[in-house]
């Protein structure tokens, strides 16, 4: 019993020593700050985002950190914008900064965001993240941010389109519904009236995103998308199927053609 205290105290030890050493050595890392027109990427959030107008020409202020012992060159700023896992805003500008070991450094990028005018519109969980030569990540930062683009931009457009054609299935669901013309199967009930509980999730979360109230991030977009899926499968799958008078009509309808058919 003595020996399997001893043992697990030395595991536990260890873990302890493994996991400050690792904690130690991912805080003296590499690391910046960036503000973009003196807008700090780090304290933005849904209802302070950082505003990306693509009508004009922006700054980006980056305060590079290197206490690291040898120099570090930083090639390249990525930044990336998502939405549904998917990425709609890509924005790469070339720096070729070299901070020297132990030194801190800054650097006034300017740059355009013209491109994102005719693209996206509205907020954005994205990230910025600095490259080297050999393409490795140095540093990563997670931001939320506002493109002022064009109302009828590509998202704005898709979002029209998606829009009317899950009002236009809703619609037809309906009138199948109230005529008694859905599927006789159930699960192919909750399939096709789930399809369109999944547009209504993605119109509602794109919405939200172009009326600027929830940047699409995981945890709002998947459970935003998930309920009324689920729900609309629910509804599909208790729905009435055909009557079976109407099922009668149709055997018979089918007997009495396959019989002139043979006279």
């Amino acid at each position: 019993m003595k020996r399997l205290l001893t043992l697990i105290a030395l595991v536990g030890a260890s873990l302890l020593v493994t996991s400050q050493s690792a904690a130690g050595g991912a805080g003296g890392g590499f690391s910046f700050t960036a503000s973009l027109d003196d807008q700090r990427l780090d304290l933005s959030t849904s209802s302070d985002p950082v505003l990306i107008d693509p009508g004009r020409e922006s700054t980006l202020t980056l305060e590079l950190r290197n206490p690291t012992d040898s120099a570090v060159v930083v090639r390249q700023v990525q930044l990336r914008g998502k939405a549904f896992g998917v990425t709609l805003v890509s924005y790469d500008v070339l720096i070729q900064a070299r901070v020297p070991a132990g030194r801190d450094l800054t650097v006034d990028v300017p740059v355009d965001f013209g491109d994102l005018d005719d693209q996206v519109t509205g907020l954005f969980p994205a990230s910025m993240a600095l490259v080297d030569p050999d393409r490795e990540n140095l540093a990563t930062q997670d931001f939320t941010m506002d493109v002022r683009g064009k109302a009828f931009s590509l998202m704005g457009t898709f979002t029209t389109v998606v829009a009317i054609a899950t009002g236009l299935s809703i619609l037809t669901i309906w009138l199948s519904v109230v005529r008694r013309r859905l599927p006789p199967s159930r699960w192919r009930r909750a399939l096709r009236i789930g399809i369109t509980g999944a547009g209504v999730g993605v119109v509602l979360t794109l919405l939200l995103a172009e009326l600027r109230l929830v940047a699409p991030s995981g945890s709002v977009w998947i459970p935003v998308v998930l309920v009324p899926t689920l729900a609309a499968c629910a509804v599909g799958y208790i729905s009435p199927g055909p009557l079976a008078i109407e099922e009668e009509h149709e055997v018979e309808d089918w007997m009495r053609a396959t019989a002139v058919s043979q006279s």
